[in-house]
């Protein structure tokens, strides 16, 4: 028997997408009539609840599913199988995204371009990020059950506690790896229902976050630094509609588009929450929804994807680096943007799933290049909007990860 069709307006990826466009309208009304202080304020709660609501559910949810993950695999030898596959496509995936951030920066030099002070541009204060070292060693928590009460959670801490627990939970009899097991699963189960209850909120939600960005970013700032967001904007969409689609057409012979639409509401909300990590829990719906990808599969890449495989991130850091040297006015040589490249990368694994967490790390790539760490003041302003698009690429590059994985490990039935 076929299922009835909803009609369009009933689809969550269009209830979230009419939810935006009405929220840039609402912004924009707001600006123009002085942005009154009571109304931003609800707005703004508005958004932050909805994102907290996302926040609340990622750690349980993702402890239980990747625990189940881990154990369902059925072996060690399995288990490293599938970890060696995620990883290369991360790689992979990063380096030709920072290569594309590259090339379009080259192309149009949005830095010579540009003529604004840094003084005359706001934003969040840029925090000097931790060595890449220190990312790997912080990764080991000295408690795991803090790293699951931490504010912000550390999301890196949690997934290797797990996926540790999981794989020497694979060591011990059925009988004893059974209870947990039981545990997990019905945990996982109870937070899908608790996903499917919150994203019922999801074009409020993102109505709130659209609104507050455009009433107080406002446009003369978009209009100063419109060289270099076209710049990052044309390398993200050639990496999401072209590079990663072709990827995923090549390796499934299935169309990428129709995956898309399927990956929409997680998409979507990647974009207005510019946060992969509260965007996790619906990545992970979207992409078992159809039974694209298995749960299995996706407990384990997906988890990992949001902590370290950004794109998007990656991509933007290569441009914004460059964009910044060629607005003062250095001649980089290509050494230096293989220099550029190679730490983009090692940083883009240690951002955090959060907004703005790639200001953080493009620090790394400022001192490469010997550049002063306050001269990311240049983007601060038009940050959010360009985080948006960075974020959505990285969720998108995540699912269609997930999906090649699954494809890898059915024709070797792993």
């Amino acid at each position: 028997m076929s299922e009835t069709k909803k009609p369009w307006f009933k689809e969550l990826h269009w209830q979230i997408a009419i939810g935006m466009l009405l929220g840039v309208a609402a912004g924009i009304f707001l600006q123009s009539i002085g942005q009154p202080a009571g109304v931003i304020s609800i707005v703004e709660l508005g958004g932050d609840m909805f994102l907290r609501l996302l926040k609340m559910i990622v750690i349980p949810l993702v402890a239980a599913s990747l625990f189940l993950g881990v154990t369902g695999v059925g072996s060690s030898k399995d288990l490293s199988l599938l970890g060696t596959r995620t990883f290369i496509y991360y790689l992979f995936t990063s380096l030709i995204s920072i290569t594309v951030g590259l090339v379009f920066v080259n192309i149009i030099s949005p830095g010579t371009k540009v003529d604004i002070q840094l003084d005359g541009l706001t934003g969040k204060a840029v925090e000097a990020p931790s060595s890449f070292i220190d990312i790997l060693v912080r990764m080991i928590p000295v408690n795991p059950f803090g790293s699951l009460s931490a504010v912000p959670f550390d999301m890196l801490a949690v997934i290797f506690f797990v996926i540790i627990l999981g794989v020497f939970a694979l060591k011990v009899t059925e009988e004893q790896r059974k209870p947990l097991v039981d545990l997990a699963s019905s945990l996982n189960a109870i937070m899908i229902k608790m996903v499917h209850g919150i994203l019922m909120l999801a074009p409020i939600g993102v109505f709130c976050l659209v609104t507050e960005l455009v009433a107080e970013a406002g446009v003369q700032v978009f209009i100063s630094l419109s060289w270099y967001l076209l710049t990052v904007g044309l390398a993200l969409a050639f990496h999401f509609f072209v590079i990663l689609p072709a990827i995923y057409y090549y390796f499934r012979k299935e169309n990428p588009f129709e995956f898309m639409r399927q990956m929409s509401p997680a998409l979507l909300t990647a974009f207005s929450s510019a946060s992969s990590a509260a965007t996790l829990s619906l990545t992970m719906e979207c992409s078992q929804k159809n039974k694209k990808v298995s749960p299995k599969i996706s407990s384990i890449v997906l988890p990992l994807g949001a902590t370290i495989n950004m794109d998007g991130t990656a991509l933007y850091e290569g441009v914004a680096v460059l964009f910044i040297a060629q607005f003062m006015g250095m001649d980089i040589t290509l050494f230096q943007q293989f220099l550029v490249l190679l730490t983009a990368l090692l940083a883009s694994v240690g951002a955090a799933g959060i907004p703005h967490a790639g200001l953080v790390t493009m620090v790394l790539i400022l001192n490469t290049l010997g550049l002063p760490d306050d001269s990311a003041g240049l983007i601060l302003a038009v940050d959010r909007v360009v985080d948006m698009a960075r974020t959505a690429t990285n969720v998108w590059s995540d699912s269609i990860g997930a999906a090649l994985v699954e494809t890898f490990s059915s024709k070797r039935k792993v």
